[in-house]
């Protein structure tokens, strides 16, 4: 199922995401677009690929929720992330989806992110 719905993102168009990942003490962020996740043959890694080789490795086992949380940021914007959790519900990695540039790509995405809350709501198990 989690292969499935980073496919669908990734067909989906989400573009322009920063990958989080974050503990008490560190927090890591990287810019991407969301079009090179390369999953492992066994489908137990997803490398997540960014521009001049950064990548991050996701161990989809571990995986064990989601979130689509929407809300509105700072400035007053609809903001639009994916949230990956463990058994304990703490975030192994979130995918915040950027106000593009580009306004006339913006409001597909939003389409395309309330598609996938009416798909599989806004907490779901993975499985």
């Amino acid at each position: 199922m989690l292969r499935q719905l980073l496919e669908e993102c990734e067909k989906g168009r989400f573009a322009e995401v920063v990958l989080m990942l974050s503990n008490s003490a560190t927090t890591a962020e990287v810019y991407t677009m969301f079009e090179d996740l390369r999953f492992t043959e066994d489908g137990k890694t997803v490398t997540f690929m960014a521009d001049g080789g950064t990548h991050l490795h996701l161990k989809m086992d571990e995986v064990k929720s989601g979130k689509l949380v929407r809300t509105t940021n700072d400035r007053g914007l609809p903001s639009y992330s994916l949230w990956l959790l463990d058994s304990e519900e703490q975030p192994l990695l979130r995918v915040y989806l950027r106000k593009s540039d580009n306004e006339e790509t913006n409001p597909p995405r939003h389409d395309h992110f309330v598609g996938l809350v009416r798909k599989y709501g806004e907490a779901f198990p993975i499985r």
